[in-house]
């Protein structure tokens, strides 16, 4: 074995205490075949790059290194992953410690990631991967550490670091840029978005793609044969020029992509810590943009805020489909749908159905309105396909899988009926006793109510165990969020294929309990209440939403985002939580006159905004009769942007308290996830529990009792809860 990579090995791994290779414990499984040894990743289900896999491999490189009879060394994956990345706890654990790990001792883990690469990429033997499934993150690292590399057709390729708040840590940022060219890798690398096989094939990211699963390790291992026989070259990727622009394109696509990343940035720092670290490489070298890596990279995992919000997300949404009670529990298979309702919520779920390549059947009360409610499931798809260059075929071959109707005819054939009408609890409850008759005995019925008590909604049936809430959002083929609502009769078969079914439509599934509002529309209705109470004292509408967006980094105002959902539904929606929450809601009169005037929003080209095309314009002259109607009588006063941001913000974290305490929700960062994906708080500040944690609970109540105390009027919208409360003394 060369001396200098032992000794590099042991120094990594001396300190550890390791045990052979080929240990029961042992992440890597080893094998010797015809002088090739093959290194196969057993930690499923993904493989990830944790701190017991990179002992395994140390440790199986050093027997492959000591031993005489390998000539090279062939990287794969047991299962269906090569490697997905790091493993994500552990580095929540550097992330999350308190106080900050020291400078050193960041620096040290990341260092000893960097010899491995570079004893796979520099060793004495050399090194194919062979990608049998997803390599991402330090999987794709390895992989790009390693002399060449072959894929499979379902194989693909992708460093999503940046989507946790931290860069690539193992050579990422300056290996793809020479494997594929700086301004591809940088695109790339800024979106997060994995290559498919064939386009990392072409770009010159893989050596070789086989055509079967069975020729990939086969294929390796004559690559790697022929490296070490001299038949074929040996290349280092960190160490060549490979696909390198001129160092004035590469510089001018970094600089490009700077001015990009920094708008959508919002003050966080890792996409420009990326880039600094590929600039040096490109301007000094592959082993000094190694070093700039560790020091972009140690201050990220050390304090960077953003971090440990997107980390904590990253956790909390795989977190949230898993609910106490299911283990066992076999989900039923959904094949076809119903959906009653066609318009924008129903089309919109319709068009997300038949993308995702279910049969669905579309119910109207009428022929006319069923036609208008196809035209928009047209519509809706020909957005999509337009906004991602699909072909004008899609449409066609989505559309044969869709079934119109106005009778309950075919409704025996469904798996799931989703009802998406209007918010009327008689007309409900017809529907879903219609819907008991038409139905198989087996056949969830779902509502997509966003308020309505869903035991009310399934009374007039016995079929109150197959009865939940499917709550999309708004566009519901967009927006991340399907709120899954359980009643204390829902079975456990129902909400378990419920959560399947999400999973299997892409969304993120939160269940929640059956209130008022359920979760995300419960905790957020005190804040367009206390932007209501501050339009209504004296704050210009326009600067609140300004202050939200630039404090708070919300993607929209909020009201915006009232114009967004229609100012007629809120009103209905309003009246049913001053009916449950009482005097914590803060009714202002400035709606029913913007409402009066047929200011309902968008959908009338006209609320608190003017719609021209999809240009949202400020309308003071417009909303200013309006204005000073809902304001007579109303003493008004001058608040800071601060307190703005306190006075909206605060309640919300006040009512996610009483959801939590309410056992409404199964955990604090299902809040989290609900308030990211639903209403889009960035990601960046970890939800809003998270971030009520960062702000200190205890400030939180302090000035929510200033406000409740100032403001006597609105005492009980300001009065802390109960929770909170707790949630200080701890």
């Amino acid at each position: 074995m060369d001396a200098k990579h032992t000794a590099r090995l042991n120094r990594i791994t001396g300190h550890m205490g390791l045990k052979p290779a080929g240990a029961s414990d042992s992440l890597v499984e080893y094998s010797v075949q015809d002088g090739v040894a093959l290194l196969t990743f057993k930690s499923p289900p993904v493989n990830s790059f944790s701190p017991a896999m990179k002992k395994s491999i140390e440790d199986a490189m050093r027997k492959a290194l000591g031993d005489p009879a390998v000539k090279g060394i062939v990287f794969t994956g047991n299962g269906k992953f090569f490697m997905a990345g790091a493993d994500i706890p552990n580095l929540m654990k550097i992330t999350s410690a308190n106080p900050p790990l020291p400078v050193s001792t960041v620096k040290k883990f990341l260092r000893e990631g960097h010899e491995l690469m570079d004893v796979i990429e520099s060793g004495a033997k050399p090194t194919v991967a062979a990608v049998n499934g997803p390599a991402l993150g330090g999987g794709l690292e390895l992989a790009m550490s390693c002399n060449a590399r072959v894929g499979t057709k379902n194989s693909v390729y992708g460093l999503p670091e940046l989507k946790l708040g931290i860069i690539p840590g193992m050579g990422g940022t300056q290996r793809l840029p020479r494997l594929i060219g700086v301004a591809t890798a940088v695109k790339v690398t800024l979106s997060g978005k994995p290559l498919p096989a064939k386009m990392a094939a072409k770009l010159g990211l893989l050596d070789q793609l086989v055509k079967k699963p069975k020729d990939l390790i086969p294929t390796a291992m004559k690559l790697v044969l022929a490296m070490a026989s001299g038949a074929k070259p040996r290349r280092s990727a960190l160490d060549s020029k490979g696909n390198l622009e001129s160092p004035a394109r590469a510089n001018e696509a970094i600089d490009i992509a700077r001015v990009k990343s920094r708008r959508k940035a919002k003050g966080t720092p890792h996409a420009a810590a990326y880039l600094q670290a590929v600039q040096v490489g490109v301007r000094k070298g592959g082993r000094a943009g190694i070093q700039e890596e560790v020091d972009q990279m140690t201050p990220l995992l050390r304090e960077a805020p953003s971090a440990k919000a997107l980390i904590h997300m990253f956790l909390a949404t795989r977190l949230s489909p898993k609910v106490p009670g299911l283990q066992g529990v076999r989900p039923g298979r959904i094949k076809t749908v119903a959906v009653l309702g066609g318009g924008t919520m129903g089309a919109g779920i319709v068009a997300l159905l038949l993308f995702k390549g279910y049969s669905v059947i579309l119910k109207e009360i009428n022929e006319k309105v069923l036609y208008a409610g196809v035209q928009r499931v047209v519509k809706t798809i020909n957005s999509v396909i337009k906004r991602m260059k699909l072909p004008s075929m899609a449409l066609e071959m989505g559309m044969r899988n869709l079934t119109p109707t106005t009778s309950y005819e075919d409704f025996n054939k469904c798996d799931l009926v989703i009802e998406a009408i209007i918010e009327n609890i008689p007309i409900k409850q017809k529907v879903f006793a219609d819907l008991e008759k038409s139905c198989r005995s087996d056949c969830i019925l779902a509502t997509n109510t966003s308020t309505l008590d869903i035991d009310v909604v399934g009374a007039k049936t016995k079929a109150q165990d197959r009865i939940i809430g499917l709550h999309f959002f708004s566009p519901a083929h967009v927006m991340p969020l399907l709120e899954i609502i359980r009643t204390n009769n829902t079975s456990k078969t129902t909400l378990a294929t419920s959560i399947d079914f999400a999973k299997r439509i892409g969304k993120t599934a939160v269940t929640v309990g059956n209130c008022v509002g359920f979760t995300a529309n419960r905790i957020f209705f005190p804040y367009g209440q206390a932007a209501a109470f501050l339009v209504d004292h004296g704050t210009d509408p326009y600067r609140i939403d300004d202050v939200l967006k630039k404090m708070v980094n919300m993607p929209m105002g909020v009201h915006e985002i009232g114009d967004l959902s229609g100012l007629d539904i809120l009103a209905h929606v309003t009246k049913s939580y001053k009916t449950a929450y009482g005097e914590r809601c803060y009714i202002s009169s400035l709606g029913k006159y913007l409402l009066e005037a047929k200011r309902l929003g968008q959908k009338s080209g006209a609320g608190y905004y003017r719609y021209k095309g999809k240009e949202t314009i400020p309308d003071p002259k417009g909303i200013a009769p309006f204005l000073a109607k809902a304001r007579q009588g109303i003493q008004q006063f001058k608040v800071s942007d601060q307190e703005i941001m306190e006075m909206v913000m605060y309640p919300v974290v006040n009512e996610s308290c009483r959801v939590l305490a309410e056992g409404f929700v199964i955990r604090a960062s299902d809040i989290d996830v609900v308030s990211v994906t639903g209403y889009g708080f960035p990601a960046h500040k970890g939800g809003i529990m998270f971030w009520a944690e960062s702000q200190g609970f205890k400030h939180i109540r302090d000035r929510l009792r200033y406000y409740a105390d100032k403001y006597p009027h609105a005492r009980g919208f300001f009065k802390p809860s109960q929770k909170l409360e707790e949630l200080v003394a701890k």
